[in-house]
């Protein structure tokens, strides 16, 4: 005798083959309409994310021209994506599709938020200190605890630090912080963090 469990149709369940299309074609529709309102807002944000040139060159080499051609014709070639979602999201499942499209996401959802955070602080922080923590919140993330893994994370940050400040030679500016010590100590560390 069989037992009947209700439960959410998955990509697994031989008795729906169908739900496994729908699930694609419903991870298609969010995340292109998500990548679709990252260039939306990318071209609103393009005339304070850039300056004219030193020289009138041409409007093909001026800092503004290549990226809102390219946002410009990937808005256009993907305005079907949120047409399609809201098309989408009147069928009843629709939440569930959503759901089971993106299980499993979660983990790689925090490293890039992670990430994020660890752009910002780059500018309040400096490169280094910001290195230094990020490097230790992915170990920790990653499951990495014990004695050794903290200095691991630690030799790690380290090594890329050097590989960019001494063997690529990029710096970046003083961090914000910096600016609350005098500026013997700004123009002293500055370089370093």
């Amino acid at each position: 005798m069989t037992t009947h469990i209700d439960h959410a149709p998955s990509i697994a369940d031989a008795e729906n083959p169908g739900f496994e299309e729908e699930i694609e074609v419903t991870a298609s529709a969010t995340s292109g309409t998500i990548l679709w309102g990252f260039a939306l807002v990318a071209l609103l944000l393009l005339p304070i994310a850039t300056r004219e040139g030193r020289r009138d060159l041409g409007m093909f080499q001026e800092p503004w021209f290549w990226p809102m051609t390219a946002l410009g014709f990937g808005l256009i070639g993907g305005a079907m994506f949120p047409i399609l979602l809201v098309r989408l999201s009147r069928d009843p499942g629709f939440g569930l599709r959503v759901l089971a499209a993106f299980d499993g996401m979660g983990k790689s959802l925090q490293y890039g938020a992670a990430f994020l955070v660890y752009l910002v602080a780059v500018n309040y922080l400096g490169f280094t200190i910001s290195s230094i923590l990020f490097m230790q919140a992915l170990y920790l993330m990653s499951g990495l605890r014990g004695g050794r893994w903290p200095w691991v994370a630690l030799a790690v940050t380290f090594a890329i630090v050097l590989a960019f400040r001494v063997g690529l030679d990029i710096w970046f500016p003083v961090p914000v912080f910096l600016q609350f010590f005098p500026a013997s100590v700004g123009n002293f560390m500055g370089g370093y963090l």
